[in-house]
């Protein structure tokens, strides 16, 4: 018959970090989206490539979700990696 074992107290820290990321990650994500939509661009005085411009924010935000994403897969394969796995009796 096979057991599990429980997840080990770092497991269980890398767990709740990832699952707190998670969290953050949401929020940060409904953040950018909020007030990129509301803040709008000086016509005019800029021109089209300016990071001052709407495409430029958007670029930003699409910029702050890349990194955000790649330290969730950080965070997220150290969980996985601490995971408790299936033990055989023998």
């Amino acid at each position: 018959m096979e057991r599990k074992h429980d997840r080990s107290l770092g497991g269980k820290l890398a767990l709740w970090v990832f699952y707190a990321f998670c969290g953050y990650f949401i929020w940060a994500m409904a953040r950018y989206v909020w007030v990129i939509s509301k803040v709008s661009s000086v016509p005019g005085s800029l021109t089209e490539g300016d990071l001052g411009s709407t495409s430029g924010k958007w670029l930003g935000a699409l910029f702050g979700f890349v990194v955000l994403s790649a330290v969730g897969a950080i965070l997220g394969s150290i969980a996985w990696y601490t995971r408790p796995r299936d033990v055989s009796d023998r």
